[in-house]
C-alpha cells in the first residue's frame, strides 16, 4: 500500500491488485488444473504480495481446505547460474552439467544449491543439489588468464549465500562450469574437498512470473522427492505447503484485473 501525505493527514491507500482470482470447486491433479485455468482464464494463480494472500483467500467461505497455485518445482529446467552474464556462455554452455547417478533429486524438498564432490559416494567431480544452508568450501571465478578462467578455492566453510556474497565481494561471481575442461580445473583444485559451485535453482511460477514472493507454512517446502506443486490453505492463513502434483486438490486461477475497474480506497489513520 501506498503511504502519503496528503494535507497533513496520512492516508493509507489500498489499491485493486493487478490479479483477479477464481476458485474453481473441482478436484484434479496439478497439471490438470493448469490445463483448464490457462483454458478458461489467464493461468494457475501467481501470488505476488500479501494483499494478493488476501484476494486468495477472498475466492470461497466455505472451503477449509487447499487449492492448487501456480508455483511448482522442475529439478531439471529451473537451474540458473549465479553469474548470469549472458556473454560469458557459449552456445551449450549455460545448460553443461555434470550431474552424479539419480541427481538432482531434491531430496526433502529443500536442494536448492548445488555442490561438487572431490570426496564422497559420487566420483570425484560429480555434482549433487545439497540444501543451500549446509556450510562447505567453495569455489569463485576471477576473471580470465591468458585465455583462461581463473579460479579460487576457499579455505572457509559457508552456506551458498554467504558464498556468493563472499565470491562477489573479493573475486567476480562463484564459479560457474561451462563444459568439461572446466569441470576438470576444478576438480584438480578442489582435491578431497567438497564444494559449492554458482549454480542454484528457484521453483517456477505457471505464468513465467520471477516473483519471489514466498508464503510457506511452518516446516515448508518438506516434500521429500520429484516435481512438486504447491497449495494455498483457506485454514492456514493462506500459507503455502508443498504437495504431490498427482493429488487431487481445486484450484484458484487468475485473469489481469480489468484496468477500468481499478479503485483505490483511502482511510484516514
Amino acid at each position: 500500500s501506498l503511504v502519503g501525505f496528503i494535507s497533513g493527514a496520512l492516508l493509507s491507500v489500498a489499491c485493486a491488485q493487478s490479479h483477479q482470482y477464481y476458485f474453481v470447486n473441482t478436484s484434479l491433479n496439478w497439471t490438470e488444473a493448469q490445463s483448464v485455468c490457462r483454458r478458461d482464464y489467464t493461468d494457475l494463480a501467481t501470488i505476488e504480495s500479501t494483499a494478493d494472500v488476501d484476494d486468495f483467500l477472498r475466492t470461497t467461505s466455505n472451503n477449509t481446505g487447499k487449492a492448487w497455485i501456480g508455483l511448482y518445482d522442475d529439478t531439471i529446467n529451473s537451474w540458473k547460474w549465479s553469474l548470469n552474464d549472458s556473454s560469458f556462455y557459449g552456445p551449450g554452455e549455460y545448460s553443461f552439467r555434470n550431474w552424479g547417478p539419480g541427481q538432482p533429486d531434491n531430496n526433502f524438498g529443500q536442494q536448492h544449491c548445488v555442490g561438487v564432490y572431490g570426496y564422497s559416494y559420487l566420483s570425484v567431480g560429480q555434482w549433487d543439489d545439497i540444501g543451500c544452508t549446509e556450510t562447505m568450501q567453495f569455489v569463485c571465478y576471477n576473471g580470465t588468464v591468458g585465455g583462461s578462467p581463473s579460479y579460487v578455492l576457499s579455505n572457509i566453510s559457508l552456506n551458498w549465500t554467504e558464498a556468493q556474497k563472499f565470491c562477489r565481494t573479493n573475486y567476480v561471481d562463484m564459479a560457474s562450469v561451462r563444459n568439461q575442461t572446466e569441470n576438470e580445473i576444478i576438480r584438480t583444485l578442489i582435491g578431497a574437498s567438497n564444494v559449492w559451485i554458482g549454480l542454484y535453482r528457484e521453483k517456477l511460477w505457471s505464468d513465467g512470473s520471477t516473483s519471489l514472493f514466498r508464503n510457506w507454512a511452518d516446516g515448508e517446502p518438506n516434500e521429500l522427492s520429484g516435481d512438486q506443486c504447491v497449495a494455498g490453505s483457506f485454514s492456514d492463513s493462506g500459507r503455502w505447503s508443498d504437495e504431490n502434483c498427482s493429488l487431487s486438490l481445486p484450484f484458484v486461477c487468475y485473469k489481469p484485473s480489468n484496468a477500468s475497474h481499478f479503485r483505490c480506497f483511502s482511510s484516514h489513520k
